[in-house]
């Protein structure tokens, strides 16, 4: 699986893996982070499949 963002990270597939897992093991927060996947935004407990491109977004805040 390849992660997208601030540079390329590749991270293993396992079964049932979810948005949230791969958060976690790249050590980001899941509110800090928007997922893509195929063009479209995923929640973090969606599914993965195998062969999956992820690109990060961080989230922007300010005032």
């Amino acid at each position: 699986m390849r992660i997208l963002g601030d540079g390329e990270k590749e991270v293993t597939y396992r079964e049932g893996i979810r948005v949230i897992d791969v958060l976690r093991e790249l050590g980001l927060l899941e509110n800090e982070y928007v997922v893509v996947r195929r063009g479209k935004v995923v929640a973090e407990d969606e599914e993965l499949a195998d062969g999956d491109e992820l690109v990060l977004y961080p989230v922007v805040s300010g005032g």
